[in-house]
């Protein structure tokens, strides 16, 4: 698929959390906006993961739907927090 550019305008702490992120992560900052737009998009339409997948997923609780944004939101808090104040 082709890709285009974007322009984004966000808040200094936004753009720095991003960069750190970004670093966490290994991935670049137009990826990781790409997949949350997928995801979103994706919870919208109620897409569901089927069996056979679900057996490749291991450990993760996909039965309760909030689950796994708890557990990514609380692992990007400590991350990020191991790096503030070190711009």
């Amino acid at each position: 698929m082709a890709k285009i550019k974007l322009t984004l305008y966000v808040e200094k702490d936004i753009s720095q959390k991003a960069k750190k992120l970004s670093e966490i992560s290994g991935k670049s900052i137009s990826n990781i906006v790409s997949d949350y737009i997928y995801i979103q998009d994706l919870e919208r339409n109620d897409f569901k993961i089927s069996d056979k997948v679900k057996k490749w997923i291991g450990v993760a609780n996909i039965e309760v739907k909030d689950d796994y944004k708890i557990l990514r939101d609380k692992t990007y808090e400590q991350k990020l927090k191991k790096y503030e104040g070190t711009s």
